[in-house]
Order: structure tokens, then sequence, then C-alpha cells
């Protein structure tokens, strides 16, 4: 993309894996599309739903309050279970508040570009975002692997300690590498490799979830706050602007030799030459039209809120 095109596609990574994950089709602003769920994608999306965010994190719900355990144990498995079950509220904002978001994202990226924008900074801000969703992304693999490795870790000693009793011998119970409600007997081999891959792949699933409604949201307030710096830049910079756009519009270059021969630098030889050409009133009409395109901006940007 060449630098002097504005930027775009401020969220399409966050729009991707939502996308995987049957949050929604999301769509960039400019196909003015809000459809969330088009065709068939309905179907995939109630199907990976029900069996990640209902079934998965239903059965980690149901853990603390099954069987005996001590306070240690329950404490930690109650604080898991709050954590996801806080992604419920967050998958409302998703998908039922949707609109909203889009008509955010469409302000962010679209509407702006009526006023006065800083596109470096713009691509600043978009860069960040991206590094900090792939970070929550890696350190959320490097957590969840880490479990899964420990747990495979704990499986290996429990193998090892059974085949040293004997027959008359009581086996320990095997256990997952997160506390999580199990249905079914996952004693052997047979059920214990299966079950474990789903706790994995849940943990993934789920985690992903969270971390990509969170930066995105994350993300959006980081654009809101750019656009308030570039605000910032509009006001600070409304004169100087103004000056620039009228020395445009002059007909003909009288930046002539009296200019050139004096000490100044570039804009006030712009300014010069700009109130040589026009009258005060002109002037101060030029710029009351810039500082109104601000007000707007302003009102546009405090509208997001």
């Amino acid at each position: 993309m060449a630098k002097s095109h504005r930027p775009r596609h401020y969220f399409g990574f966050h729009y991707l894996l939502m996308r995987f994950l049957g949050l929604g089709w999301w769509h960039h602003p400019e196909k003015r599309d809000t459809r969330n769920f088009p065709g068939w994608y309905l179907y995939y999306a109630i199907i990976t739903e029900l069996v990640w965010v209902v079934g998965f994190v239903g059965l980690e719900t149901i853990d603390p309050f099954i069987g005996e355990r001590d306070l240690d144990q329950f404490m930690f498995s109650l604080s898991f279970v709050i954590t996801h079950d806080l992604t419920l509220i967050k998958l409302y904002i998703i998908f039922f508040r949707n609109d909203e978001i889009q008509e955010t994202v469409r302000t962010l990226e679209i509407d702006v570009q009526d006023y006065y924008q800083n596109h470096e900074k713009t691509r600043k801000t978009i860069r960040l975002s991206r590094i900090l969703t792939g970070s929550f992304i890696f350190f959320g693999w490097l957590t969840i692997g880490n479990a899964s490795i420990y747990g495979a870790v704990q499986d290996f000693k429990w193998k090892k300690t059974v085949a040293l009793l004997n027959d008359s011998s009581l086996a320990p119970d095997r256990s997952l590498p997160q506390p999580i409600y199990i249905p079914w007997n996952y004693q052997k081999d047979s059920s214990f490799i299966p079950t474990f891959a789903l706790e994995t792949v849940g943990l993934l699933w789920t985690g992903h979830i969270v971390m990509t409604i969170d930066t995105m949201i994350g993300s959006i307030i980081l654009h809101m706050s750019s656009q308030f710096s570039i605000f910032q830049e509009a006001v600070v910079t409304a004169y100087d602007r103004t000056i620039a756009q009228l020395y445009d519009r002059m007909p003909y270059d009288v930046d002539g030799n009296e200019l050139q021969s004096e000490n100044l630098n570039e804009f006030d030889k712009y300014e010069r030459a700009v109130r040589e050409t026009y009258s005060e009133e002109e002037i101060g009409k030029a710029l009351e039209a810039t500082l109104r395109d601000c007000f707007r901006q302003h009102q546009l940007l405090i509208s997001l809120y």
C-alpha cells in the first residue's frame, strides 16, 4: 500500500479470528454489510458456541460443586469458573450489540476521513494494536501449552507410580491439567487421551474468544485515543493549515525576489504572501471554517463514547 493512501482494515486481524471462532462474519466498513451470520455460517457459529461455550464452559462451571474437595481446590476452581463465565457478558456485546460496534468501527475508519487526519499516526496505532493482539495470543498459547505439558508430565508420573503398585493396591485417581467436570470415566488411556485433547482444545478455543474480544475492545479504545490526539493536532495546526490552503488557492506565485531576499522561513513567506493577497476578513472567514471543522470533528469523536 502506498504511503499516500489512507490506512484500511484497522481490525482485519480481529475479524479473521472472530470468523474462525464463530463470533460472526464481521465485514470491513467500506463493504456496508452488517450481516454477521450469513447463510451456512450461522450453523457453524451455533455449533461452535454450543460445543465450546455452552458445553465446555458449562462443565467448568459445574466442576467446583461436584464431589468433595478442600477449600484451596474449591477457590481455585471457582476463580477459574468466574473468569470464563464473565466471557458470556462479552459474548452478549459481540452477538447483540454488533451493529453499534460496526458503526463505531466505521466512524473510526471512514467517517473521520472527512476531517483532518494523520495517517502515519493511525498506521502506528494499527501496528500497536496488532502487536498487543499477537502478544496476548502468544502468551495465551504459552500459558495453556505450559498447563498441558505440566498435565502430561504429571500423567507420566502417575503411570510410573501405578506401575510400581501390586494388584491389591488402590491406584490414585488420574487427573487432568485443569479442573473441569467430566461426566464419563476417563481413567483408561482409550478415554483419557481424547479427554485430555478435548480439554486442551477447549481451553485454547475459549481462551482465544476471551483474548480476541478483549483485544478488540482495547484496540477500539486505542484508535479512539489516537483520534483525540489527531484532533488536538488539528486544533493546534488550524491557523497554519488555513494559511497553507489560502496560499494554494492563490492564482499566481507572489513569492518573488522581495520575499526571497528577506530572512524568512517557508511558512513566514507563505503567510506574508497570503496577507498581501487576501483581506483580514477573508483570512478570518477561512480560519473560522477550519475551526468549525475542528468542532465537528470533536462532536463526531465524542459521539463514539
